[in-house]
């Protein structure tokens, strides 16, 4: 755990949200989404504090956080592996390995960071992920469905992701979906990260391509599952309304 160095992705507007707020100070409870991240992060006593990554309304973040993490800033909005490669100079050089985390995602509970830190640290390949096994019909539909679904072989080993708008019809009903809760080695993060590209519909550069690239070099790619509950996340107000629900249980 002392050799891990957590990165939190917290740069977005939020459009859909409505306000005017940064998307990660958007209210879930009595707190922000991101302020619960960073509250199940400080539970685990890590010895490197967080990095979050700010960018629209920066201040505003750094007002709400304060000295509790460390900032990287993405002055503009080029997707989540440019967030990610701008807090990568911020590392400190004794870190061996990354977990990237989002603020609109704030049920991730600390027993999933740590089996996540816990199981890339005890293994040879270069990324470790979560998934998570979707049960419940509504959240299938109305949360996960665009989310990447995970393929595996006939023995368990995860083969590919496929991304929702690549998917067949049949793949399209697979319940394992990628949440993109990545634990990494520092070396391989970095250099996968000057690889990127953007020649997609968004230019952006997408973190999810990391695992692309980690099955184009032939890597094994470990899994942990986590609940419904800690995939979560919120675009919407309707998908705020749906966290929202689940806020005490």
């Amino acid at each position: 755990m002392d050799t891990t160095q957590i990165i939190i992705l917290a740069a977005g507007m939020g459009k859909r949200m409505g306000g005017d707020l940064p998307k990660a100070l958007t209210p879930l409870g009595h707190q922000s989404m991101l302020e619960h991240v960073v509250d199940t992060i400080e539970s685990l006593g890590m010895k490197h504090s967080p990095i979050c990554v700010v960018g629209y309304k920066a201040e505003l973040v750094q007002d709400v956080l304060g000295d509790r993490v460390r900032y990287a800033t993405q002055n503009e909005q080029k997707g989540t592996g440019h967030a990610a490669s701008c807090a990568m100079p911020f590392i400190d050089s004794l870190v061996e390995r990354v977990l990237i985390l989002y603020a609109d995602q704030p049920y991730v509970s600390a027993e999933t960071i740590h089996n996540l830190i816990h199981t890339k640290q005890n293994s040879e390949n270069s990324m470790t992920i979560a998934t998570a096994l979707i049960e419940d019909e509504n959240l299938f539909r109305n949360q996960f469905f665009n989310f990447g679904r995970i393929l595996r072989d006939t023995h368990g080993h995860i083969k590919s992701i496929v991304e929702a708008k690549d998917a067949t019809d049949d793949e399209k009903q697979i319940r394992e979906v990628n949440p993109a809760y990545f634990c990494c080695d520092i070396p391989w993060a970095i250099e996968c990260l000057k690889l990127l590209k953007n020649n997609n519909s968004q230019g952006e550069y997408y973190l999810t391509d990391l695992v692309n690239m980690a099955f184009q070099e032939s890597h094994y790619i470990d899994s942990i599952q986590i609940n419904e509950r800690e995939a979560l996340g919120a675009n919407t107000p309707e998908q705020l309304e749906v966290l929202a629900s689940y806020l005490d249980t």
